[in-house]
């Protein structure tokens, strides 16, 4: 009966001495999720910047009624879509990672950064009201300029040119205001993923570090 349960204490610590030998899955996972993190950033860059040369392009060729319109018009949805979907895909995102930084002091959920698209008037301040609070999580002595003049340029681009075509009957869609504002909603929102993912990059590394230290070093 002793030797039974001698057996059996020492299994335990073999046990317990390989499972200490083993690469901590969660921070297997903040590594694997960096990476996703970072190309979803870029696929988000790369989408707005490829919807933001064809609206130019579209722009210079007459518009809607252009020859280049015809041709793409199987390509719109995509166009459209996918900068939207991507771009919303990141922010939600952002807002998960910096509950990592500092939990509890967001005033909206990770939810929010999808719902308030979609939501009447608060469509128009809501999603500029998240993106400070995690810009101000993530790099709390960073300037937030960027993120205002994305927004002031966002709503340039779909509130203001809306109004512009109304009042100058501009039959094309595309209108000289329509353009230039389009393409600084696109280039600053290009530039703010950059900034707001690279300093997310380093904040996330920086917590996985004391994770990575803490793991015991393989027996001998």
């Amino acid at each position: 009966m002793t030797s039974t349960a001698g057996t059996f204490r020492w299994g335990l610590a073999v046990h317990s001495e390989s499972a200490d030998d083993q690469p901590q899955p969660q921070v297997l996972a903040e590594q694997g999720s960096l990476a996703g993190f970072r190309r979803l950033a870029l696929a988000a860059q790369v989408m707005i910047g490829v919807q933001t040369a064809w609206s130019l392009a579209l722009g210079a060729a007459g518009g809607v009624g252009s020859t280049l319109f015809r041709v793409s018009l199987p390509l719109v949805p995509v166009l459209f879509l996918a900068p939207v979907v991507l771009f919303i895909l990141w922010f939600r995102r952002c807002r998960i990672n910096v509950d990592r930084f500092g939990p509890g002091l967001q005033k909206y959920s990770a939810g929010w950064t999808i719902g308030a698209w979609f939501v009447p008037l608060a469509m128009w301040w809501i999603p500029r009201r998240i993106a400070l609070d995690i810009w101000r999580t993530t790099a709390p002595t960073a300037s937030a300029w960027l993120i205002n003049a994305w927004w002031v340029a966002w709503l340039a681009k779909t509130l203001g040119s809306l109004w512009v075509s109304r009042i100058s009957g501009n039959a094309s869609g595309y209108s000289p205001f329509d353009m230039a504002a389009g393409l600084a909603a696109g280039a600053l929102a290009v530039l703010m993923i950059q900034q707001v993912t690279s300093h997310q990059e380093a904040r996330l590394r920086a917590t996985a570090q004391p994770a990575q230290a803490a793991q015991p070093a393989p027996h001998a």
